[in-house]
């Protein structure tokens, strides 16, 4: 019996001490998941921030979207806009930087004429210098970003939103996105634009995430362009062409000089080059416009491999004429022959190989102006309200530039060998052309005088940032 009663009471010590740890882990487990639960909210808890507008076109032309509201209102110089906010600038609005939004930390957004933007996500950790979220969404138009270096948080996050891709900036850096229909007509599923998004990177880097794939690296100097559908392309220099069509490839010699018919809008035409003539002369006594196959310049063979064909632009006109002509391509630059902002462009560098085989005139004729191959170009300085302004070019032959006896006002000249091709290179931002100029609207190439055969070919206007 005192045996049974001794394995009794030894029972019941390890059931009460099974019992005293079992409440003492349950009350330890109780502290920590309350205190994982407590450090979890220290570490996710976030305060939301501001940004501030600065207006630098007239308040008429840049609107914002309160959070939740569907209408479209006035701005003031220095406003807040928060989470939810929209920001658009309205294609009236100017050229060059019509308006910034600067956040919170120091990092500017900027807004050019139609571009739309909203604010997502703007948030920092509540308690400590943790982490920055900044979560845009660009749906329009051309934004440039210039994030700051020395952010005082551990973890930044600076997303953009476009169409369905999502594009990752590096702190520091300086990137650019461009928003622009395509060429063709496209119809999405969802009743969204189909845009395509132009994405560059000055300083830093990006990660451009498509709809579907690997996520696209883009380093300094680089850019990609997504399609409507969210799909990235591949990496390439931070180059633009401003002219389309430079090869003259895209159309048939008919669907150029088609262009010229007014009285029957259902023949196929050129979509790039406009072609004109004028005077109103009869026929026998008028210029033409047509298409030549040549070697690539300056070979000035005929016979050359494929890769080495290209297809000039011929200006030519015959017969011992006494009255003078001008045979035109003209180019309508930007999106709808809208023009082209090219405010960002630090280096603007048209070119193209040109070849005179024979002109009657002498030299520039005797005003000055009556040349082969001529190049104009129509830009506006600062404003929308400003007149065009044009800098003109003339390639010519003669045997010495002493035969250039008439120097017509802000015309450039340069005598090229006869028969020959010479390549015209210029960068716009040079003094004397276009330094501080914000717009570009056409580019012309014509030949006039009497008697010309002369040829174009790879022209170019290349704009880097």
């Amino acid at each position: 019996m005192p045996d049974d009663r001794l394995v009794a009471q030894r029972r019941t010590l390890r059931i009460a001490w099974l019992t005293l740890f079992m409440f003492l882990g349950l009350f330890l487990t109780l502290v920590t998941l309350v205190a994982l639960s407590v450090r979890q909210w220290y570490l996710a808890a976030t305060d939301t921030q501001k940004a501030t507008l600065v207006v630098r076109s007239l308040n008429e032309s840049i609107v914002w979207q309160p959070a939740g509201r569907t209408i479209f209102q006035g701005t003031r110089d220095q406003q807040e806009l928060g989470e939810g906010d929209g920001l658009r600038a309205l294609p009236n609005a100017g050229y060059g930087q019509v308006a910034s939004l600067r956040l919170f930390e120091g990092s500017q957004l900027d807004l050019w004429a139609d571009a739309e933007l909203r604010l997502i996500e703007l948030r920092t950790t509540r308690w400590y210098s943790g982490a920055l979220q900044v979560t845009l969404e660009q749906t329009g138009g051309y934004v440039r970003y210039d994030l700051r270096a020395d952010q005082p948080f551990q973890t930044v996050r600076f997303t953009v939103l476009v169409g369905d891709a999502r594009v990752e900036f590096t702190p520091g850096g300086s990137y650019s996105i461009s928003l622009y229909p395509p060429e063709r007509r496209v119809i999405r599923s969802d009743g969204r634009p189909a845009l395509i998004a132009d994405i560059a990177v000055r300083t830093g880097s990006a990660v451009v995430n498509g709809a579907v794939g690997q996520p696209v690296r883009l380093a300094a100097g680089q850019r990609v362009e997504v399609d409507p559908a969210g799909l990235p392309g591949l990496p390439v220099p931070a180059r633009w062409e401003l002219i389309r069509d430079g090869g003259f490839s895209l159309f048939s010699e008919a669907e150029y000089n088609n262009t010229t018919r007014a009285d029957d809008p259902t023949l196929p035409r050129a979509t790039t080059w406009q072609v004109s003539g004028t005077p109103n002369l009869p026929l026998p006594q008028r210029g033409f416009f047509r298409l030549a196959m040549i070697c690539r310049p300056p070979n000035p063979a005929l016979n050359c491999p494929p890769e080495d064909r290209r297809t000039a632009a011929w200006f030519y006109r015959t017969g011992g004429q006494v009255n003078g002509f001008v045979t035109s391509i003209r180019q309508s630059l930007g999106v709808n022959g809208a023009g082209v902002d090219v405010s960002e462009f630090r280096s603007l560098v048209f070119s193209l190989w040109g070849r005179i085989d024979y002109q009657s005139l002498l030299a520039a004729g005797d005003r000055g102006t009556e040349c082969p191959i001529m190049i104009r170009i129509v830009a506006r300085r600062s404003s929308p309200t400003d007149p065009d302004e044009e800098r003109v070019v003339c390639l010519y032959t003669a045997a010495s530039d002493q035969d250039l006896r008439v120097r017509a006002d802000g015309v450039y000249y340069q005598r090229v060998d006869p028969a020959t091709w010479t390549r015209f290179r210029v960068d716009l931002r040079d003094e004397g052309w276009l330094p501080d100029y914000r717009y570009l609207r056409s580019v012309e190439i014509y030949a006039n005088g009497h008697d010309y055969d002369a040829r174009v070919v790879d022209v170019s206007l290349v704009g880097t940032q």
